[in-house]
C-alpha cells in the first residue's frame, strides 16, 4: 500500500530537481551570453548581472563557483560536439573531407572564440571534448587501418590531426590580422592529407586526394 505523504514528498523532490535543473540550465546560457560579449575571464558577479538575478541566488543552483564555471565549459564542449559530428564522416574525396573539417573548426572559433578561449582554459571540459572528437576521428580511421593490419595506428594518428588543428587555430584566433581563413583551411586540410598519406603510403598504399575513398576491403596494397 502506497503511502500518500511519501508520494508527495517524492513528487515535491523531483519536481524541485526539474526546478534546479531549468534555472541551471537557464544561468548557463546566459553566462555564454556574458562570455561571449565580455571575454573568457568574465566573473561570477558579471554572468549574474546578465542573468538578472544576485550573485547569492547562483549558489542556490551551483555548489560553488567552479560548479558553474565548469557546466559553462561542458555546455560550450557540446556545442562544438554538434557542430562537428556531422563531417567527421568518410564520404567523399579525401581532401575534400579534410578541408570541410578545417574549415568548421575554423568557422566555429571564429565565430565563438571567447567561448573557445573559455573551454581551453578549463582542462576537464577541454579535455573531454578533445578525447570525444578524437575518438570519433580514430573510429573513422581504423576500418582503413585494420585492412592494413595495424588498427593500432588510428589512435594516435587521430590525436596528430586533432592536435595540429587545434593548436593552430588556437594561435591563430590569438593573432587577428594574418592568415586568412581560406587560406588557413587550405593549409591545415594540406597538412593534415601528408599526416593521413604518409600513414597510408608506409603500409603500401598510395590514395588520391580527389577521388572517393574506397571501402576499407577495396585498398590495394
Amino acid at each position: 500500500m502506497t503511502n500518500p505523504q511519501q508520494d508527495a514528498g517524492d513528487g515535491r523532490a523531483a519536481r524541485w530537481r526539474g526546478q534546479r535543473e531549468k534555472r541551471r540550465s537557464e544561468f548557463v546560457e546566459r553566462a555564454l551570453v556574458a562570455i561571449a560579449e565580455e571575454g573568457p575571464d568574465v566573473s561570477v558577479a558579471t554572468m549574474a548581472v546578465y542573468a538578472e538575478v544576485a550573485r547569492t541566488r547562483i549558489y542556490r543552483h551551483f555548489e560553488d563557483s567552479t560548479d558553474l564555471r565548469n557546466a559553462v565549459a561542458r555546455r560550450v564542449a557540446a556545442m562544438m560536439l554538434l557542430e562537428y559530428a556531422p563531417v567527421i564522416t568518410t564520404d567523399g574525396a579525401p581532401r575534400a573531407i579534410l578541408t570541410r573539417a578545417a574549415r568548421t573548426h575554423l568557422d566555429w572559433v571564429t565565430e565563438h572564440a571567447n567561448l573557445y578561449r573559455y573551454l581551453m582554459s578549463f582542462s576537464p571540459a577541454a579535455e573531454e571534448v578533445r578525447r570525444a572528437i578524437t575518438t570519433a576521428v580514430a573510429d573513422m580511421l581504423r576500418p582503413y587501418l585494420d585492412a592494413l593490419g595495424t588498427p593500432a595506428a588510428a589512435t594516435p594518428l587521430a590525436n596528430a590531426l586533432i592536435g595540429m588543428v587545434e593548436s593552430v587555430a588556437l594561435d591563430w584566433i590569438e593573432r587577428p590580422g594574418g592568415t586568412d581563413v581560406g587560406a588557413l583551411t587550405e593549409q591545415l586540410a594540406a597538412w593534415a592529407w601528408a599526416l593521413v598519406d604518409t600513414t597510408m603510403r608506409g603500409r603500401g598504399v598510395v590514395l588520391d586526394p580527389d577521388l572517393p575513398l574506397p571501402a576499407p576491403g577495396d585498398l590495394r596494397t
